[in-house]
């Protein structure tokens, strides 16, 4: 349960910033509003929770953030697919596999803390 409130709570805000980096960096910073928020909720949020049975599915085995952020990348690959710019494309597979690295790291994280008796 709890794997599924950390990748519901976190991976839109997180795929809403990998998507922004590039214009937070070159200073054309104006995307990040409320409404900015919403729609990566709206957008975000069934993939979400497919990466977090994904992950729960694959919970075993070692690798499972980089197992993870690999089908994330996939996944966002295969839908920023038509872009003939590689940038683009490698900026699309970021936005799926930085966010679901990230939420299978906490999720994995809180399980081995509840394995070696941490609160």
């Amino acid at each position: 349960m709890k794997r599924l409130l950390i990748f519901t709570m976190l991976f839109p805000p997180i795929a809403l910033v990998v998507f922004n980096a590039p214009d937070i960096r070159s200073g054309r910073f104006s995307l990040m509003d409320l409404t900015a928020l919403q729609m990566a909720y709206a957008i975000a949020v069934v993939p979400a929770w497919l990466l977090a049975a994904f992950d729960f599915w694959q919970r075993r085995l070692w690798a499972t953030t980089i197992a993870g952020g690999s089908l994330g990348y996939a996944a966002a690959f295969c839908v920023g697919f038509p872009f003939s710019d590689p940038f683009a494309v490698l900026m699309v597979g970021l936005v799926g596999a930085i966010p679901a690295a990230v939420c299978s790291w906490l999720s994995g994280m809180t399980k081995h803390r509840k394995m070696s008796g941490q609160a």
